[in-house]
């Protein structure tokens, strides 16, 4: 059978996508179109399949599964958006046409009905001498994108409901702004998108809406764009609904609209999720617990930076409203998650809880949430953290990266998932260097800062770097205690010689944390982390010492 297009239509079409800008920077996007392109064109394309297309183009092993890991299913879907941005450019005059149907990888490549020459008679040359103004192609791009976002939030919004309750936990009020462009409904589209990542959060259009959802808590966020000669910037700002006071607010900029519109995935979104569920937890704490749902049940029982204790009683009490919300639906995952984070919590930490039966219940809760909630990223995130607990480093990172994969907004496994491997290790710089990047890249005051600045003293600490340690320690016990800080915190103090400050450290804590041991803590605790490590006395003799210098038998 006769080739449909040529070579020559290949380089007229890679030429066009690539100067109309829709493919950003990635070099690999533009590899993996030109690979689909011309696998079709040689007869291969009903060989193209997600596990082939992961070793030719994402230099995947032999042993790569494509069903854990979605890095192709990710890139496919950001091709398809690119494709439908050029089609809409006045960079689209080529030849072929392409378009990659949902399900499959194998790209359709058909002729324009109106072709403006053959390749034999013209190269793409002409096309690119007078290429339209960036302003009107970005637009144009902007109006492509918008349908494409209308589509997928439409599907997105009907699958959803479907499978969640009626009465949604936290909600969110996105409306549109007064006079908004389509730069502001794309980002609109974006944070929505995003945000709603998680089964706890449901984003609506308007407020009349909200009231509607029945929700235990209702927040308004508004978006403001602005547009100049130096780029964008994006002015958020999230309300209470009822009181309209302000909760938060905060300034994006971005030199070019592509970086804004990452920003709306990526930075905007991580900060709005912590200050969503802080603020939650807030109103949560003033309700009856009988008139609660699960939902809401786990939104004050799971593990969020923001309003905490660090006591005993604390820990307690969130293990107790976990159980309220499995009284109330046996099958719920996210409350299955939440035990089995604070069961190896507490087994790891504090020696009256550490025994078998809650060892083996954390176990328990762990499977069970995975089997009930596999695509809920808050879920995935505690069973990470129950793994970690229990001294399961590589399993915790591998789940950790699995959060990632469902949500690569979700700022705490992004963190994560970067130093959980030098749990018992000694960090190379790349990775000390960038803990403080992404620390730096934070507001001020963002609450997840307690654990970037503790888990940067962590790697400083096992780097001998004692004074670096206690530096970040001391910044991170200004916001936010519990026995892993402190205890490490004790530690680097005596290692620096100063053993009295270091046992004060430990007895600010006795009636938040009563009958915490700290010498079960060095023999049970820190052992217990490092069991993966085939040599871990370097990294247990640093508490040993805090010990003996404690008097402690």
């Amino acid at each position: 059978m006769a080739q449909l297009f040529s070579d020559n239509d290949i380089l007229e079409y890679m030429s066009q996508i690539e100067a109309s800008g829709v493919l950003g920077r990635s070099k690999r996007r533009k590899r993996l179109l030109e690979h689909l392109l011309r696998s079709e064109q040689e007869g291969a394309g009903e060989r193209l399949k997600a596990y082939s297309i992961g070793l030719d183009i994402f230099g995947k092993p032999e042993q790569f599964d494509p069903s854990t890991d979605s890095v192709v299913r990710v890139e496919m879907g950001r091709l398809r958006a690119a494709i439908a941005l050029f089609e809409a450019s006045n960079f689209s005059e080529t030849r072929i046409e392409v378009n990659i149907p949902l399900g499959t990888y194998r790209p359709v490549v058909s002729l324009r009905t109106t072709p403006t020459a053959s390749p034999e008679q013209s190269t793409p040359t002409p096309v690119l001498q007078s290429p339209p103004k960036t302003n009107n192609r970005w637009w144009l791009a902007l109006g492509a994108l918008l349908a494409v976002l209308t589509i997928v939030l439409s599907v997105w919004y009907q699958l959803v409901e479907q499978t969640r309750p009626s009465e949604a936990t936290l909600t969110v009020a996105l409306p549109q702004s007064d006079h908004e462009t389509a730069h502001g409904q794309a980002v609109r589209s974006l944070l929505a998108q995003s945000l709603s990542r998680s089964d706890t959060i449901r984003v609506v259009d308007n407020m009349e809406e909200a009231i509607a959802t029945r929700s235990a808590t209702t927040f308004l966020l508004s978006l403001q764009m602005f547009e100049d000669t130096h780029g964008f910037r994006t002015l958020v700002e999230l309300r209470d609904a009822d009181t309209t006071r302000v909760i938060w607010g905060k300034s994006f900029f971005s030199s070019d609209m592509q970086e804004q519109l990452d920003l709306a995935e990526t930075r905007i979104a991580r900060e709005l999720r912590v200050r969503l569920f802080g603020a939650s937890k807030s109103v949560l704490e003033t309700m009856a617990l009988e008139d609660m749902s699960p939902e809401a049940l786990f939104v004050l029982s799971t593990w969020v930076p923001g309003p905490a204790q660090s006591s005993i009683d604390w820990e307690e009490e969130r293990i107790h409203l976990a159980r309220l919300a499995l009284e109330k639906d046996p099958n719920f995952g996210a409350a299955h998650s939440v035990l089995a984070d604070k069961l190896a919590y507490l087994s790891n930490v504090y020696g009256p809880a550490d025994t078998a039966e809650n060892r083996q219940a954390a176990e328990y809760h762990a499977r069970r949430a995975m089997e009930l909630s596999p695509l809920d990223p808050d879920v995935v995130f505690n069973v990470a953290q129950s793994h970690w607990h229990s001294g399961r480093i590589a399993e915790s990172h591998a789940t950790m990266r699995r959060v990632i994969e469902l949500d690569s907004s979700h700022d705490l496994a992004r963190f994560l998932h970067l130093v959980v491997p030098y749990t018992c290790e000694t960090a190379p710089d790349s990775v000390v260097e960038a803990a403080i990047a992404f620390d730096a890249a934070l507001s001020p005051d963002n609450p997840i800062r307690w654990l970037t600045l503790t888990w940067t003293g962590w790697l400083h600490s096992y780097r001998q770097e004692w004074e670096k340690a206690l530096a970040v320690e001391e910044q991170a016990a200004l916001i936010f205690q519990i026995p892993y800080t402190f205890m490490r915190r004790a530690m680097v103090l005596n290692k620096l010689g100063r053993p009295e400050d270091a046992a004060q450290v430990i007895e600010q804590h006795d009636i938040s944390w009563s009958k915490f041991s700290s010498s079960y803590y060095v023999d049970n605790t820190i052992p217990r982390l490092c069991s993966e490590n085939p040599k871990p006395e370097l990294f247990i003799e640093p508490y040993v010492a805090l010990k003996e210098a404690l008097g402690k038998d």
